[in-house]
């Protein structure tokens, strides 16, 4: 056992000095091969002779780095050095050879290079210090680098231009034209801008490339507005290199030149107003489906304000004297940018704000859950006037909601006298803004979960369905119906009514509650199609010609002599007639037809067939209260039956708290259905034997002995 725990031992020793050659092998031959063909690779696709700045020497020379590349290898590289002499480098099949060189601005160089197995050849070298090119122009007689304006926002800076009377006022945004006059250099009128986000105002000067030349008799400086190779252009085109000026003892500023790089000109901060416990000015921005809206101005200086401006997408499109809510008729299905800028009777910027704003995108509201024959859309006209006629089976009105214009989805949705109103949040991220003491809200489009920087979702959009605390995806909403209030009582309705129906009609039976007063109207609809009015409670109202054996929804709508919305009844009943007599129990010789007139008196009819085949045609109306009699004539005896067909009741008001409004539904049912609607139920009366009964005879009452 020793020798083999030994052998062990000794054969990881030798399995680790293996590792060791292997990877020593690697270093010697492996990777070396593998980072030439690393850098081979990286220099396929550089140019045979290129350069990088070290140093800046003086006003035209530079210390470089010239980088010679080849993936064949560079045998020599001939040049001449600063000194004028001539240079030789041996560099052995180098891939990259790197030379220190001393170059001056805006010169050619020549290099005689011998790649491996070619011919010597000359590469030139063109050194120019990076500039960034400038629009160097004559402007108002003289020749200057215009304004760079490519890295401001164009929905946020303006011109400023200067009146008269030398006052700095507010021009076009800089997506628009820019006036002449905005500046002009040769009468020390300089380039000015304005921009402003959120409430902070920045002022910025243009300051175009220059060389001065210090005049120490007269303590005074001469300027010349130059070019980005600092020569300079007079007002007849005549051009003075650099090389004469510098001779004159002119110089270039050095905040002309960052980084190595030269610039044609460069902003300068005059002011920033900074941040403030509250705005100047401020507004709010709503974007409808047409149209734009400015509303809810608020400022807080004690300048005299003359004149406020309102521009969309740096265009002004209204002025006023006072804070005004202003709407703008136009597409809003991009973005679109608003300002509003206080301005003195000078013109001077007092305040300013820009907002942008797009129409509010909002999540459908999911009506999945609702019944959509008892439950209707609600809106409201331009006078306020609520209107909820239309159920949602139907398309919804063009007007129901929009979020851009604070016009929000309202449903309400009614039974039995109970109406519940609600309205759909749909999900959105809120920040709160202590500045204005308001809050910014973004609608969020499906159940996406990233916010804006500083927004938040708020955690009514999110139901823990398996309670394990997080936020999965598919237990994120898009939005939750919010209950707003409710109207009535299932048990006490401010307003009911009977209906009773036939085969191809239904009729309500006038309208009752405690809401009923002089002066209403009642506007009759069936399944949203408005069908005629009453303007007294006890009127009845048929809808005819309607489809047997279908359920329909009746809608009594309840308005004031100022046509506004008081309350309403939803009845839903499916045209049926009621279960016809069954007459076989009786004895045909001696059972009679008995009819009523519409005075309550009496006839007896003829003999009955117990096939009922010789029944008279008004001998019952279910539909209009008109129930079917006879009458059973033994000896002495006189006996009135009346059929009761199969029916379904439920009591709508409580019978022991409200006795006097305590009222029973019936509505008749066909065959031997024990289908019932919500509330409602079949007497027990309907079941004999356990069997059951599509009616009954009830005596009414006997004659005689």
């Amino acid at each position: 056992m020793h020798k083999i725990k030994k052998y062990i031992k000794n054969k990881k020793i030798i399995l680790i000095i293996i590792a060791i050659m292997l990877f020593l092998i690697c270093i010697v031959f492996g990777i070396p091969q593998i980072t030439r063909q690393i850098i081979k690779r990286q220099i396929e696709n550089r140019p045979i002779i290129e350069y990088e700045i070290k140093n800046k020497i003086d006003s035209k020379s530079y210390q470089i780095v010239v980088k010679v590349n080849n993936v064949n290898g560079i045998e020599s590289v001939k040049y001449i050095n600063s000194k004028n002499k001539e240079v030789q480098v041996n560099s052995n099949g180098k891939l990259i050879v790197a030379l220190d060189y001393i170059a001056q601005d805006n010169n050619d160089y020549e290099f005689r290079i011998k790649v491996k197995g070619k011919d010597e050849t000359i590469e030139t070298l063109h050194f120019e210090i990076p500039r960034i090119k400038g629009n160097y122009t004559l402007n108002n007689g003289i020749y200057v680098n215009e304004p760079d304006l490519n890295n401001y926002n164009k929905n946020y800076t303006r011109y400023l231009n200067v009146d008269d009377n030398g006052n700095l006022v507010p021009g076009n945004w800089i997506s628009q034209e820019k006036s002449n006059e905005w500046y002009n250099y040769k009468n020390n009128q300089w380039a000015n801008i304005y921009v402003e986000k959120n409430g902070l105002e920045t002022y910025y000067v243009w300051i175009p490339r220059y060389c001065f030349k210090l005049d120490q008799e007269n303590q005074k400086s001469d300027v010349k507005f130059i070019d980005i190779y600092n020569n300079y252009t007079d007002e007849n085109g005549n051009v003075t290199q650099w090389d004469e000026l510098e001779k004159e003892g002119y110089q270039v500023p050095e905040a002309f030149e960052f980084n190595n790089i030269q610039i044609p000109g460069y902003w300068a901060t005059k002011y920033t107003e900074g941040e403030r416990d509250t705005y100047t000015i401020n507004f709010d921005a709503v974007a409808s489906k047409t149209k734009i809206k400015i509303q809810g101005i608020s400022i807080d200086t004690t300048e005299t304000v003359a004149k406020y401006t309102y521009a969309i997408n740096g265009n002004i499109v209204n002025e006023s004297t006072a804070p005004e809510n202003f709407e703008y008729e136009m597409s809003t299905e991009n973005k679109n940018v608003l300002n509003v800028t206080a301005v003195n009777a000078n013109g001077e910027v007092i305040g300013s704000m820009t907002k942008e704003c797009t129409q509010a995108k909002v999540n459908t509201p999911d009506l999945s859950a609702f019944d959509k024959d008892t439950t209707f859309y609600v809106t409201y006209d331009d006078e306020g006037k609520e209107h909820n006629t239309i159920p949602l089976a139907k398309d919804a009105p063009q007007n129901w909601y929009d979020y851009a214009d604070s016009k929000w989805a309202n449903v309400v949705t009614r039974n039995n006298g109970l109406e519940i109103y609600y309205t759909w949040i749909p999900r959105y991220e809120f920040k709160l803004d202590q500045t204005s003491q308001r809050s910014s809200i973004n609608f969020i489009d499906g159940t996406g979960n990233e916010t804006s920087k500083g927004y938040q979702i708020p955690e009514a959009f999110w139901v823990d369905k398996n309670g394990d605390g997080n936020k999965d995806a598919d237990e994120q909403l898009t939005g939750y119906w919010a209950m707003k209030y409710t109207l009535g009582s299932e048990t006490a309705p401010i307003f009911d009514t009977e209906v009773t129906a036939t085969s191809s009609s239904i009729r309500t039976n006038g309208i009752t509650g405690a809401s009923v007063a002089d002066g209403q109207v009642y506007k009759y609809y069936i399944n949203g199609e408005y069908k005629g009015e009453k303007s007294t409670s006890t009127d009845t109202f048929e809808f005819t010609g309607l489809s047997a054996n279908t359920k329909y929804t009746v809608l009594v709508e309840i308005r004031n002599s100022a046509d506004e919305y008081v309350g309403s009844v939803v009845k839903q009943i499916s045209t049926i007639d009621a279960n016809k007599p069954d007459l076989n129990g009786f004895n045909a010789d001696n059972t009679y037809y008995v009819l009523y007139d519409n005075d309550g008196n009496e006839t007896i009819g003829d003999k009955i067939k117990n096939d009922g085949s010789n029944m008279p045609s008004n001998w019952y109306d279910y539909s209009s209260n008109k129930w079917a009699n006879i009458v059973v004539k033994e000896g002495s005896m006189t006996m009135y039956y009346t059929w009761i067909p199969r029916y379904e009741f439920r009591v709508n008001s409580s019978q022991y708290q409200q006795l006097a409004t305590a009222r029973t539904e019936v509505r008749f049912l066909s065959g031997t259905s024990k289908d019932t609607d919500t509330g409602y139920q079949i007497p027990e009366a309907f079941t004999f034997n356990g069997q059951d009964l599509t009616g009954y005879w009830a005596m009414k009452y006997t004659l005689g002995e």
